[in-house]
């Protein structure tokens, strides 16, 4: 399995978060999608986003995610881009899970989670084993020489999504398998890239007819998305006698918001409303 770990130089960091703060003040952006959006009508579901030109309707900063939830007829679909290291690195620590809580609470809600990460890829991430691990170092984009060298990385990391990260994880879909391939015939979808900032960028399509217990008489649909620490699939505990060793600490320090961000799940939640047919 593939995975990728992706380190910025400081200088550069420093001017693609001055880039995303003035963006992200120009746009005004909510945390949390407050409009109904209805899907263009030549939507595709490969991690790029031309049709959407690149906007987004919310930028949850809490969670380091720009996100957009539309519709049309048929599907619920979710666009998501990262937006800056700290988000990346957690994508591929633990994976991103997209929840659909139903209406009724004793219904079991609609789990989908990408990319599934597991504890083995985790370890080989962690230890920088053989070609486990792609460490990113983005130079600005100020020569010819530079904007090919991030070309470059793009494409080879765009090249790998697919071939390492093969599966979905699904809960709460009947007659649908725990572990469906990404090219699975049920109408789930999913698409991811890096962009030319190496930001990641999700796309996800659900079949509504898998969310009718979670629409309401307002056609109203309430959601969760989820960065984990933990990857969802887990090695099995070892047999026989397991040791623990207390190495000693060093003087505490309070954690720092990214501290918390890093080593600890977080989630938002909102409620989104189903775009009529115009």
């Amino acid at each position: 399995m593939f995975t990728f770990f992706i380190k910025i130089a400081a200088q550069c960091l420093t001017v693609i978060l001055m880039t995303q703060c003035t963006a992200a003040i120009a746009q005004k952006l909510p945390k949390v999608q407050a409009s109904s959006v209805r899907a263009p009508a030549n939507i595709k579901i490969d991690g790029k986003l031309t049709e959407w030109n690149d906007r987004f309707q919310a930028h949850n900063l809490g969670n380091h995610l720009y996100y957009t939830l539309a519709n049309d007829d048929d599907n619920l679909y979710l666009s998501l881009q990262t937006d800056d290291v700290f988000g990346d690195q957690k994508v591929f620590k633990g994976g991103l899970t997209f929840t659909i809580i139903p209406i009724e609470k004793s219904a079991e809600r609609v789990a989908i989670t990408y990319p599934v990460i597991s504890m083995k890829n985790r370890g080989e991430m962690a230890k920088g084993e053989g070609g486990n691990v792609v460490v990113h170092h983005v130079p600005r984009a100020d020569t010819l020489g530079k904007k090919a060298r991030i070309d470059s990385m793009m494409a080879f990391s765009n090249d790998k999504i697919p071939k390492a990260y093969k599966e979905i994880h699904i809960k709460g879909m009947s007659d649908i398998d725990t572990l469906l391939s990404i090219y699975n015939t049920d109408g789930i979808k999913v698409g991811a890239n890096f962009n030319r900032k190496l930001r990641y960028t999700y796309e996800l399509a659900i079949p509504l007819k898998y969310l009718a217990s979670a629409v309401s008489d307002t056609k109203s649909i309430k959601y969760n998305i989820k960065l984990r620490t933990l990857p969802i699939l887990r090695s099995p505990r070892p047999s026989g006698l397991v040791v623990n060793i207390t190495a000693p600490q060093p003087a505490y320090r309070p954690p720092s918001i990214d501290d918390l961000f890093r080593y600890e799940d977080s989630d938002f939640s909102g409620t989104y409303t189903l775009a009529p047919k115009p």
